[in-house]
């Protein structure tokens, strides 16, 4: 059996179809204290770390830098799309409002950040695959929900639209770790030293990502209010 503590607080028990409600109850109540934790951790995220508004000078972390919010509104403009300059976020939308003006918004915004995801994870993987010996298959931007990247056994790597939120060495850093999957797909003493190999100061990047990465998956552009 397996059991998940979703970021709403929901729990979700996976068990095969043999197996007894007693049996599930039981295995829940054994994990009562693992759950309330998780749910203490997720309310604890959401209260530092809350979705953002759409409003003009909302900040959006792009590439470890925030930028401020713009809406501008152009009549007739068929396809919404957001640009980034000056520290500025600026979202060129038609006269939308309410509900089609956040997902016009929003589906703007998330392109930019698939976009510029997809280029920086092109240049990290044309930098670092001749010296990892490694050729990749195809790259690929989705939303994943438990992973900032994964590598398939074909050689195709995935990677979080969110990751062009990160500074660009932390994406770095992400890319790279799959690369090196290519050439050992577990995580023993070999896979860090051939990670090392190529970026010495892996570590400080991954304490990076493992302290300030739920901020980014949870209120940094994703769980939105009112929102985009």
């Amino acid at each position: 059996m397996a059991l998940r503590v979703h970021r709403d607080g929901s729990v979700e028990v996976r068990a095969p179809r043999f197996v007894k409600q007693s049996q599930v109850r039981r295995f829940v109540a054994k994990r009562a204290d693992w759950i309330l934790e998780r749910q203490r951790y997720f309310q604890e995220l959401l209260r530092k770390h809350p979705g953002k508004e759409l409003k003009n000078g909302e900040t959006f972390p792009l590439l470890g830098r925030n930028f401020r919010l713009r809406l501008e509104r152009r009549p007739g403009l068929e396809t919404p799309y957001c640009l980034a300059a000056s520290r500025r976020l600026k979202v060129f939308v038609d006269g939308q409002v309410g509900a089609a003006l956040r997902t016009a918004a929003w589906g703007a915004i998330r392109n930019l950040y698939s976009d510029l995801t997809e280029r920086k994870a092109r240049a990290v993987i044309r930098k670092h695959s001749k010296a990892l010996a490694v050729t990749p298959g195809k790259l690929k931007i989705s939303d994943q929900a438990k992973r900032w990247a994964s590598c398939s056994k074909s050689g195709d790597i995935r990677c979080n639209w969110r990751l062009s939120m990160m500074p660009i060495s932390v994406l770095e850093y992400v890319v790279v770790h799959e690369l090196c999957h290519l050439k050992t797909h577990d995580h023993s003493p070999q896979f860090w030293r051939i990670l090392k190999s190529v970026l010495p100061d892996y570590e400080k990047r991954r304490e990076w990502l493992r302290k300030e990465g739920p901020a980014l998956a949870f209120g940094g552009g994703i769980a939105l209010r009112m929102i985009v």
